[in-house]
């Protein structure tokens, strides 16, 4: 990234014109083609919340105590800049920082939030600059792919969207439910084309942090129960639909602590040694699900796993103790990767087998 687009809301002048100097050194310190800011400068909330509706910004510095615009504001936020606040953190999601000499003020949801909560000192601008800088990475990974999934909402639009306005949707009565179909189906299709990676998802993808639906269980979430982890095998469509079922079918996952030290040492061992091939063999098989049916593999979700979901260790509990185990869900298994642990856990749950044989007779009946 090399021009980052920076939104300050704030109302003295003196401290714009601050800004204006510690941008401009900042950027004077620069190589050529390197970082830099581009400054967009509101002085109330509603010059701010316009800018946000018609600009893509890549970041933001905002005062808490803004005047009302002239005319008033309808706002009921207190103070004011708490508004702009909230719609960067749930409308933008850019990296931002309230910069204020009440900084106490902010309100609980920017508290909660990864939003820095500074207060005005010294050379607060040229630190908060620094800062956000250091976040480059982030920045330009969130402008591309805010560019991918326009691109591809817009090619589902003009390819299939607009097309059955034309011809059925447009005396659809229902607006509401018009808006909400079309949203869902340019969010189904952006998902499909843009989820499938280029070779291999990146072990980080396995897991949705935040777990996607915060007020209900879904299949793929992670509980801890007594020291232990489970995951939630319930089939979704159980879950999301009226009533709930009255059970809910929880699996043990078993920490692969042994496994883990064992490849270790083996990727320790020495290139092209014995032991590094056998544990690459064996790690390609776990990412892969070649191993038995009755377990399934997960990756490492931060400091904690990996494990290997046992399916024949399972147990129902009533779904009214669904908000307590909410309470101690820390992860879901991500969308792209849940069909295969139901696939694994059906297979498992399908499997007719026999009683096995005495292989000993069947040794002598080979040796007569």
């Amino acid at each position: 990234m090399n021009e980052c687009l920076i939104l300050i809301v704030e109302d003295d002048t003196n401290a714009i014109d601050s800004w204006a100097r510690d941008i401009g050194e900042f950027n004077e310190e620069q190589a050529e083609g390197a970082f830099k800011f581009e400054a967009i400068y509101s002085g109330t909330r509603q010059e701010a919340l316009k800018v946000l509706n018609r600009t893509r910004i890549n970041c933001a510095v905002i005062d808490l105590r803004l005047p009302p615009a002239p005319g008033g504001d309808n706002s009921t936020a207190n103070p004011l800049g708490n508004d702009i606040l909230e719609k960067v953190l749930i409308e933008t999601g850019v990296p931002a920082v309230v910069y204020s000499a009440h900084a106490a003020e902010a309100s609980e949801l920017v508290r909660k939030s990864n939003i820095q909560i500074r207060s005005k000192k010294g050379n607060g601008g040229t630190e908060i600059l620094q800062y956000l800088a250091g976040h480059e990475g982030l920045m330009a990974a969130m402008e591309i792919t805010r560019k991918k999934i326009a691109t591809e909402s817009a090619k589902i639009f003009n390819e299939s969207i607009w097309k059955r306005w034309e011809t059925t949707w447009n005396s659809m009565a229902d607006r509401g439910m018009l808006a909400e179909m079309i949203t869902r189906q340019i969010a189904s299709h952006v998902a499909d084309r843009l989820s499938l990676p280029p070779a291999n998802h990146h072990p980080d993808e396995f897991y949705i942090i935040p777990p996607l639906f915060a007020a209900r269980l879904d299949t793929g979430d992670l509980i801890t129960e007594n020291g232990n982890v489970y995951v939630v095998v319930t089939p979704r469509c159980n879950m999301a639909n009226e009533p709930p079922p009255m059970h809910l079918m929880l699996a043990l996952c078993r920490p692969m602590t042994a496994d883990w030290d064992e490849l270790r040492q083996g990727f320790n061992a020495g290139v092209e040694s014995k032991r590094e091939k056998s544990a690459i063999t064996k790690l390609r098989n776990f990412s892969v699900q070649n191993h038995s049916t009755s377990t399934h593999f997960i990756p490492p979700c931060g400091d904690n796993g990996p494990w290997l979901i046992d399916f024949k260790e399972t147990k129902g509990v009533l779904s009214t103790a669904a908000p307590e185990l909410l309470q101690n869900r820390f992860a879901s298994i991500s969308t792209h990767f849940v069909p295969n642990l139901v696939q694994r856990y059906a297979a498992y749950l399908g499997r007719i087998g026999q009683p096995d044989l005495d292989w000993n007779i069947l040794r002598e009946h080979i040796c007569k």
